[in-house]
């Protein structure tokens, strides 16, 4: 039975590293044989990683698993259950307003566009 990994952190930390990498979800998932979703999840702790898989990303990003498994300082402010804070820019609150009007059958589609340009626009700045 596969013992799964759920801890404060660890989401944040998932993400830090693989865009270290310079991979994308895709890539990840691709590369350790799961959906892109499930690296989505994972990167927003909103789905625990079983040890066999967490096993692979440490291969996959170079990093022992104590690294991934360890709470440091400010890795719990990039959590994805702490509160957005307010857009301020009219684009960008009409962009958040139709994403969040959009139907659900294509929630999955615009969020892998979303974290696409995000994790670009990362690592332009």
């Amino acid at each position: 039975m596969d013992m799964k990994y759920s801890i404060p952190g660890l989401g944040g930390r998932l993400r830090r590293a693989r865009n270290a990498t310079g991979l994308s979800q895709e890539a990840v998932a691709n590369k350790i044989g799961i959906s892109w979703m499930t690296v989505h999840r994972w990167e927003r702790s909103q789905r625990a990683v079983p040890d066999h898989l967490l096993d692979k990303v440490c291969e996959l990003y170079d990093k022992p698993i104590r690294w991934f498994l360890t709470l440091e300082d400010g890795d719990l402010g990039q959590e994805s259950s702490v509160s957005p804070k307010p857009i301020g820019s009219p684009a960008a609150e009409r962009i958040g307003r139709k994403i969040a009007e959009a139907p659900a059958k294509q929630q999955a589609m615009i969020e892998k566009v979303v974290e696409d340009l995000l994790d670009g626009l990362s690592q332009v700045t």
